[in-house]
């Protein structure tokens, strides 16, 4: 099975495009998932400066919140996503991850207005990223109380709604239920792989925290792209060997 590393690994978000060329040589991986930050937003990246595999590439988020109740902001988000998309489709990727927003003055004490409106302008840009033949996918969040997706409930009511597929990030996971377990349900697409204590997103390889390798195992069993989404070459080469073990372990 195919293992990407995220230009997380990188460790700059202004890193030179000729680096995320050296990735998959670095780290073993066998592509790249391109986080559109920094070096790499739509309209600084030029596609053809790239020369691995992409098979996924991750949204802007910095600055974007389909949760927002601003019809400007939605107007914005919607543009961003049109570029990542069309960036996605030069690249020949098949996923863009996108966030499913946060909570805003507005919605501060209305957190079921907050999905209400995150669902309706992910369901908007779902369309306009397929039309580039685009799989678009939202990703659990971590345990933070202004974001949404914090729980697999949740997350299973703006995907149901939103017709957007799926990106399980494990470490978020962790952070949140503690376990991937109620996720696997949500039948993941693609899966952001590291660990952490359960405290915060550390963003660290697999076996450094909390993760156990069984229920992850049973995640990448599910048929999903594994992406390793950690800090530093060396770590990410760690955690490639890792999810290559763990991958190539039997089905009990």
């Amino acid at each position: 099975m195919t293992v990407l590393v995220s230009t997380l690994a990188l460790g700059d978000w202004w890193a030179d495009p000729e680096r995320v060329n050296e990735l998959p040589e670095l780290t073993g991986s066998d592509g790249v998932e391109l986080i559109l930050e920094g070096s790499f937003q739509p309209g600084r990246l030029d596609p053809n400066e790239l020369n691995v595999e992409v098979p996924s590439v991750h949204a802007p988020f910095a600055d974007l919140n389909p949760a927002s109740p601003s019809d400007h902001h939605r107007e914005y988000i919607l543009e961003v996503i049109r570029r990542a998309a069309e960036l996605a489709a030069e690249l020949d990727a098949h996923y863009l991850t996108v966030h499913p927003g946060h909570l805003t003055p507005v919605t501060i004490h209305d957190r079921k207005l907050a999905i209400e409106l995150a669902i309706e302008t992910l369901g908007e840009l779902a369309d306009e990223v397929r039309s580039f033949g685009v799989e678009p996918l939202v990703e659990n969040m971590p345990d933070y109380s202004l974001l949404l997706g914090t729980s697999a409930d949740e997350m299973e009511e703006i995907l149901r709604a939103s017709g957007c597929g799926f990106t399980l990030d494990v470490g978020h996971a962790l952070t949140t239920e503690g376990s991937l377990s109620p996720y696997l349900r949500l039948q993941p697409d693609l899966l952001h792989v590291h660990d952490n204590s359960g405290d915060g997103d550390e963003h660290l390889p697999p076996g450094s925290g909390i993760l156990d390798f069984e229920e992850l195992r049973r995640a990448l069993h599910h048929r999903v792209l594994p992406v390793v989404e950690v800090r530093g070459i060396e770590k990410a080469r760690e955690a490639v060997r890792t999810v290559r073990e763990i991958m190539e372990r039997p089905e009990n």
